[in-house]
């Protein structure tokens, strides 16, 4: 099976060059066909550039640059569409470049997927799963960000807010991606919602979200209140 990485950046320049070097370890560890797809959004300290450059000498690495920001969701598609009709990958994986997701788990996705799942979120919130170092807020808006779409939305999965994740090819192909109208971390609610509904196996793998080393993390008022409205939109909707 062919692997494809999606890592959207934004100012991910002092992350990328590590980040692309792990993945590129794992993969030749475990012996794992794979791809690298940066999704940039223009990024004002050049990391597409480097990019650029380390494609050069990379070849499982791939880029696509967007012209500005236009939020999360929409560079998850780009890197989505790329990696299905592009590369033909058969799993195609979500990631942050920031290492709070662990490249050396990947191998545990997979391991998930062959056992016949659809769709494996890397999950903070079961059996093994955890955070590292967050201040007492930042649990409390992720737990009641979790909480609410089960409450609200049924899901059965217990983190449907990790960007860690990893999806069958025709899961991704069953859905009309361009009709998903959330975007941030809400868009990541709104489509483990519509693949559950289309009746795929989700299942969960443990992990330990680290907070960023480098640069600044993008979580916002903004998102808390967009994934809200996703909730209720998805829940009147239905």
């Amino acid at each position: 099976m062919k692997l494809s990485v999606i890592l959207p950046t934004y100012n991910e320049r002092e992350n990328i060059e590590r980040m692309i070097s792990s993945l590129t370890s794992v993969f030749q560890k475990n012996k794992i066909n794979s791809f690298i797809v940066v999704v940039d959004d223009n990024s004002p300290d050049g990391t597409g550039k480097l990019v650029d450059e380390l494609k050069k000498k990379n070849k499982i690495v791939h880029i696509i640059h967007r012209v500005k920001k236009e939020g999360l969701g929409k560079a998850y598609i780009s890197g989505m569409k790329y990696s299905l009709n592009d590369l033909n990958a058969d799993l195609i994986m979500t990631m942050d470049c920031d290492f709070s997701h662990d490249p050396n788990l990947i191998p545990n996705f997979i391991k998930k997927i062959n056992e016949g799942y659809d769709l494996v979120l890397g999950s903070r919130y079961i059996s093994g799963g955890g955070v590292h170092n967050w201040p007492i807020y930042r649990r409390i808006i992720s737990l009641g960000g979790n909480f609410l779409p089960r409450l609200i939305l049924g899901l059965k999965s217990h983190d449907n807010t990790t960007g860690f994740r990893c999806y069958k090819k025709k899961v991704l192909e069953s859905i009309n991606l361009d009709s998903i109208k959330s975007n941030g971390y809400s868009f990541l609610v709104e489509i483990s919602y519509l693949i559950q509904k289309k009746g795929f196996k989700i299942g969960e793998t443990p992990i330990i979200f680290k907070d960023r080393e480098f640069g600044e993390t993008k979580i916002s008022k903004k998102e808390i209140f967009r994934t809200l409205k996703t909730l209720f939109r998805l829940r009147f909707k239905n």
